[in-house]
């Protein structure tokens, strides 16, 4: 697609090498997490006092009260002693783009990241822990399946499905499209896209009031009130519940679609970072989409786009908390699925934009551009955001992909090196 590159991802089988005849296949652990875990116990079990030194993350299912100081709390291990090697293990949780962005922030931190089944217990599981551990390659993500196969994540050029042209003009299917965040730079325009092409009726819900957008945001909501079907404004916290159920509750139409543009943005090292500033990036993000999907009508949703970041995927300077959040509204959106049989889910994990967004408005964009990387114009964004409203329904099809801008290196984002599977194909 012109303009903007995708790539989805896929699964990479690595083969895991048997233990070499009097080889290291443990670690001496520090375990940083519930010290109840049956993993936790596993590892402080299976811990030699004569072996290298590593910090052991555990989490498990989801991100829950807590991680985000977990998280942070084995960083801190790990790198008192000059960078030991750090391993997150978790079973959905999630936490690697945390590590990674502390891992190039402080180069001497060794992490990897694996990915367990649920039901991960088993004799020989820490000796296998400590071999995948030994051989990944710096930063990477390994994911085990309850049948032992080890996958890491490669990636392929994708593109995504054309948008119908019907005849005599916009297709009117009714119904409201609700925008969180619908007040920014990328709400209003994606409200434009959907009532202008889609039909649907917006409803923008921000917690910033109309009166108080700058002139041309506020020139952009006029128009787009003006123009029919007309548009909804409402005013509430996309974390407050009872907020978010009152307003929504004055919508007349059903919610066919949400595009889910909710967030902040703030920077800063890991190394100085607070649980507490993790979890507020998070929560417009992942707690926001959970608010707002627990207050819709599940059987009439059929379009649920999130907008997320390539941050959550590759390591930035600074950004590890935003990269943080947008992993943990990966994994919410992608959960959630299961409970939308008739919707069409689908995560955008963009790079910056331009021409519009947070970046744009931030005056950001040049210097991503002197970093490598690429942003996302407006127009190519906003034609992909249209080809995603025709991802395929049912939660076996929801997924993810990633958008960058034109021109970005053929291997971004990057996978393991010296392995296959980085290139599109």
């Amino acid at each position: 697609m012109s303009g903007a590159a995708v790539r989805a991802f896929r699964p990479v089988t690595i083969a895991v090498d048997p233990p070499r005849a009097g080889g290291p296949a443990a670690f001496r652990w520090d375990v940083a997490g519930d010290p109840r875990d049956p993993l936790a116990v596993a590892l402080r079990h299976a811990s030699r006092r004569d072996a290298e030194p590593a910090v052991a993350v555990v989490l498990g299912t989801a991100h829950r009260s807590g991680d985000s100081a977990v998280l942070l709390e084995g960083i801190a291990r790990a790198g008192a002693s000059g960078g030991r090697r750090l391993v997150l293990l978790h079973r959905g949780a999630g936490g690697g783009s945390l590590l990674r962005s502390a891992a190039l922030e402080s180069p001497g931190l060794r992490v990897a990241v694996l990915e367990l089944p649920v039901r991960d217990a088993g004799p020989g599981l820490p000796a296998r822990i400590a071999r995948l551990a030994r051989g990944a390659a710096p930063g990477a993500e390994l994911r085990v399946a309850g049948d032992g196969t080890v996958t890491r994540t490669g990636w392929r050029a994708v593109t995504l499905p054309e948008p119908p042209v019907p005849p005599g003009g916009p297709a009117r299917p009714g119904g409201a499209a609700l925008i969180t965040g619908g007040l920014g730079g990328l709400g209003l325009r994606a409200a434009a896209v959907l009532s202008a092409v889609r039909g649907y009726r917006p409803v923008l819900l921000d917690t910033t009031a109309p009166g108080e957008l700058p002139p041309r945001p506020a020139a952009l909501l006029c128009r787009l009130c003006d123009a029919p079907p007309g548009a909804d404004v409402l005013t509430a916290d996309v974390t407050d519940h009872r907020a978010v159920a009152r307003v929504l509750g004055r919508v007349p139409l059903p919610v066919r679609a949400v595009v889910h543009c909710a967030g902040v943005v703030a920077g800063g090292p890991v190394a100085g970072a607070r649980a507490r500033d993790l979890d507020a990036l998070a929560a417009p993000k992942a707690d926001g989409l959970g608010t707002v999907l627990d207050v819709l009508d599940p059987g009439a949703l059929r379009h649920l786009v999130v907008f997320g970041s390539v941050t959550a995927r590759v390591a930035h300077r600074q950004l590890g908390g935003y990269g943080l959040a947008n992993e943990l509204l990966r994994r919410e959106a992608l959960r959630r699925a299961a409970a939308l049989p008739r919707c069409a889910t689908v995560v955008a994990e963009w790079s910056l934009w331009s021409g519009a967004g947070r970046a744009h408005e931030m005056g950001a964009v040049g210097q991503a551009r002197r970093m490598g990387m690429a942003p996302v114009p407006l127009a190519p964004g906003m034609a992909a955001l249209l080809r995603l409203l025709r991802w395929p329904a049912g939660a076996r099809a929801a997924g993810a992909v990633v958008l960058t801008g034109p021109g970005e290196d053929a291997t971004f984002p990057p996978g393991d090196p010296g392995e296959p599977g980085n290139s599109p194909t």
